[in-house]
């Protein structure tokens, strides 16, 4: 494994220092040291079981800290359905979720410039999470671009790319031919291609 990717060693699980409810009241009272006792209690616990999902040292290790830092910003209006525990496993996952799909949709990206002749768009180093231009970033610029589609291409390029839908099935989904996908996915990676260019 390269250095710097090793996994989060899966920690020895300590006694709380409070019970949940009191943990979260003291956290939505702005203590810090409520707060910190929570970093240090989860922190390690969470970057082993979201690593799992990556396989991403770094990004791992960004994703559990954006996790505390929201809550942190959010934590007077913070509202916890269940179990801490729980919460915080949940809202990891959903992270780990989020950033896997936003990275499997960056690949699709450079796939599809590859086989279109879209090479000049290419980086010539991965990008990793710690760069000035990160893959969290990257993939807010593709989302923001998609978005920005009209509606048919909008429709097409996500149902094939996000959804995995042949060209065919698509134009069975959305009542047009075949060759009508084809110019719309045609019309959207040109605009894709066009809103990006400064971005790859």
């Amino acid at each position: 494994m390269a250095p710097g990717r090793a996994a989060p060693s899966i920690p020895v699980v300590a006694r709380a220092p409070y019970d949940d409810l009191d943990w979260i009241a003291r956290i939505r009272e702005s203590d810090h040291a409520a707060f910190e006792a929570l970093v240090r209690h989860y922190s390690d616990r969470l970057c082993a079981f979201v690593y799992n999902n990556t396989r991403d040292a770094e990004a791992t290790k960004e994703l559990v800290q954006d996790l505390f830092l929201w809550i942190w910003r959010h934590r007077h209006e913070w509202d916890v359905r269940g179990g801490l525990t729980t919460y915080l496993y949940r809202s990891a996952r959903n992270r780990a979720v989020s950033y896997l799909r936003h990275e499997r949709l960056g690949q699709r990206w450079h796939e599809e410039m590859a086989r279109t002749g879209g090479h000049e768009f290419e980086r010539a180093d991965p990008i990793e999470p710690g760069d000035d231009l990160s893959a969290t970033e990257l993939s807010a610029a593709i989302a923001r671009a998609v978005g920005s589609l009209p509606t048919r291409c909008r429709e097409v390029f996500t149902l094939n790319r996000e959804h995995n839908l042949t060209y065919a099935e698509i134009a069975e989904a959305l009542g047009i031919s075949v060759k009508t996908v084809e110019v719309h996915m045609g019309r959207a990676l040109a605009a894709l291609r066009l809103q990006l260019t400064g971005w790859l």
